[in-house]
């Protein structure tokens, strides 16, 4: 049996046993488990642990710092290598300082090192985001989510420089065993510290207040769990000297993982700054179950194995566009049920044109990856480029999501200058694409000339390697943008998030003949400064009328109108199960406010129907429901709309009792 049967069949059942235990548990094994992971997480190692921070966010926050300084040295190192290729000789100053510079593939190396680790820190930080706000903001171990981000920097930074430092000591002739020992020593250090922020997660989401997982979850933990097995896959693969299993654990570490965190992190920002929930849970299911049985078309390698090995890889192939397609569109359906709230969030914009441009390099890789899985070489150089424009454009774009929305939400502050972040994401979106476009002709004018078959043909493609560099220049501008207002987004002198639940949105309150209490008047969101006018009981029967005078909207609103149409039937459901379950509002609106913002959007109000049994609406559906609850009109509930629309149910139910 090929050895690649194997290798695959034990990574897909272990992904298999991980959704078993992230769906069912361990049973009374829980517990234990969880506290000796505490145990590790907060005290190994010992002394220096205690250097970092606990604070709720800190861990996050410290990923998308170390993924922006990678980001950095990526974006520039990118710029130079691009020039290079139209200029051999434009690197040639650095000489001066000792570095010998040959044919530019040495730059190449460090530079997809450098853009590999920084989508990983980028994309796992902004995920972690998304997982600490389904468990009171925090993740299980803050402080040991930083340090592992900061050793696994360490451990980069080693694997870089070890070669450079040993070919000083005159080991030259060992120059192969060198790089393989660092390279299989570096993937076995990065798979430990995985380990590390995994288990952490799992705490975490076993802490969580919701039974359901969030798709970020799902796309988090099983990314983390290939990522691990294919690092010891890979150490393995080269202590056999088994080439399929290193060629499986490269695919995985460059398709599965990566892709995998970007559509992890595009499930949370999307849906978070629409308020409203994912468009097809069907599409969703396709989108994660396909894309870790199938082959990715990206970073694609020759298959030197048999025949039928090779036609089951192509059908594979052919097979890993249908989970990029389903995603992609799944959450482009998703922003456009709010597609102004999309508009003015930079984080949001960016995850959304990602999406949007990640068909078109599923399907540049599709047929350039395919050319060089068969091992036609029909295309030159193309699929070369379309995995760089791929991940420069749809990964760039994604860590801009990271930066932009999940790290204020870490910081709890107010993005600074979203006019420049905005401007940040048109130009890596730009400058990506039309670099990639503009490269690709390039690449097809070399391959032409090559097999015109005329002698000392010389192609003059160097007009389009200009133009590329030129191009990608944004890109590399982007990213100096992007850690600016990073950087201004985390000063203290950044205004803080709002909490809509210390600040009243109503001026104005109007007491009638009667009695109340301070709890009922919170509860209707009258706070410390809202004015308060005694008014008189209305002589003609009818409703009573209270005048709200709000920032939001200056007209008067009526709790209890003559003419309001019927209640729909999930919020008198509620308000029964709320009457059944001896809740309070107040109580029942805590539980299901995940992220303590004060507001409940579209999706926190559908898991938290669901999760009573009252109902199970799909995205169309809940539209409605919100706008029947949704007074100012933000496309979110605060507590004093739940609490009128559910008085105002209660009120007409014991009206008809006592007729």
């Amino acid at each position: 049996m090929e050895t690649i049967f194997i290798t695959s069949g034990l990574l897909v059942a272990a992904l298999l046993l991980t959704a078993n235990y992230l769906v069912k548990g361990i049973g009374g094994m829980s517990a234990p488990l969880q506290q000796i992971g505490m145990f590790l997480l907060n005290k190994a190692p010992a002394g220096i642990i205690d250097l970092f921070s606990d604070e709720a966010g800190s861990g996050s926050k410290t990923w998308i710092r170390f993924g922006m300084l990678w980001f950095l040295f990526a974006a520039i190192s990118s710029f130079l290598g691009l020039w290079h290729s139209y200029d051999a000789n434009a690197l040639n100053s650095l000489a001066s300082i000792g570095w010998s510079y040959d044919d530019g593939s040495m730059l190449t190396d460090y530079t997809n090192v450098f853009f590999m680790t920084a989508l990983n820190y980028m994309l796992i930080g902004g995920a972690l985001v998304a997982v600490s706000r389904t468990a009171k903001g925090r993740l299980a171990s803050e402080k040991s989510a930083s340090m592992v981000a900061l050793l696994l920097t360490v451990s980069t930074a080693a694997y870089l420089l070890l070669p450079v430092l040993l070919s000083f000591v005159n080991l030259n002739n060992e120059a192969g065993l060198i790089e393989t020992v660092t390279n299989v020593s570096s993937l076995v250090l990065a798979g430990l510290l995985h380990v590390a922020i995994l288990i952490n997660i799992l705490i975490t989401i076993a802490n969580r207040s919701s039974d359901n997982l969030s798709p970020t979850t799902w796309f988090l933990v099983l990314a983390l769990v290939a990522k691990i097995l294919a690092g010891f896959m890979a150490f393995i693969g080269e202590l056999a000297g088994s080439t399929q299993t290193v060629w499986m654990a490269e695919h995985v570490l460059t398709g599965w993982v990566p892709l995998a965190l970007i559509f992890g992190l595009a499930y949370h920002i999307i849906p978070y700054t629409t308020g409203t929930p994912i468009w097809s849970e069907s599409m969703l299911k396709v989108n994660m179950v396909l894309l870790f049985v199938t082959v990715p078309p990206f970073y694609m390698t020759a298959a030197t194995s048999a025949e039928l090995l090779q036609n089951l890889g192509a059908i594979l192939l052919t097979l890993g566009m249908l989970p990029l397609f389903a995603g992609s569109f799944n959450l482009l359906i998703t922003a456009k049920s709010n597609a102004a709230a999309i508009v003015k969030s930079p984080g949001a914009f960016a995850a959304t044109a990602a999406m949007l441009v990640l068909p078109l390099f599923t399907v540049g890789g599709y047929f350039t990856g395919m050319d060089v899985f068969v091992g036609l070489g029909n295309l030159g150089t193309m699929a070369q480029t379309v995995d760089q424009g791929f991940m420069y454009t749809v990964g760039g774009l994604m860590m801009l999501a990271s930066v932009f929305t999940a790290y204020p939400l870490a910081a709890r502050k107010q993005l600074a200058n979203a006019s420049n972040a905005q401007l940040a994401v048109w130009f890596t979106l730009i400058g990506g694409l039309t670099s990639t476009i503009i490269r690709l002709m390039g690449n097809f004018t070399d391959q032409a000339v090559l097999n015109s078959g005329v002698e000392d043909a010389v192609s003059s493609s160097g007009g389009f390697l200009l133009v590329s560099s030129a191009m990608f220049y944004l890109c590399a501008l982007a990213t100096v943008m992007a850690a600016q207002i990073m950087i201004r987004t985390g000063t203290r002198g950044n205004s803080d998030a709002v909490e809509t639940e210390a600040v009243s949105d109503i001026d104005t309150y109007t007491l009638v003949e009667g009695s109340t209490t301070i709890r009922t008047l919170l509860g209707r969101g009258v706070g410390i400064d809202t004015h308060l006018h005694i008014g008189e009981t209305e002589e003609e029967a009818g409703p009573t009328i209270i005048a709200v005078g709000a920032h939001l909207h200056n007209e008067e609103v009526t709790e209890y109108p003559e003419d309001h149409a019927a209640p729909p039937e999930e919020l008198v459901m509620l308000a029964e199960y709320l009457m059944k379950s001896d809740q309070s509002i107040f109580e029942f609106f805590q539980s299901i406010d995940l992220d303590d913002s004060g507001t409940v959007d579209g999706y926190e109000f559908q898991k938290a129907l669901k999760n009573a049994d009252i109902a199970n609406l799909p995205p169309w559906e809940m539209g409605a429901l919100l706008e029947a609850v949704d007074l100012d009109g933000d496309g979110k509930i605060n507590l004093p709309e739940l609490d009128i629309a559910l008085t105002r149910i209660r009120s007409s139910q014991a009206t008809s009792e006592e007729e």
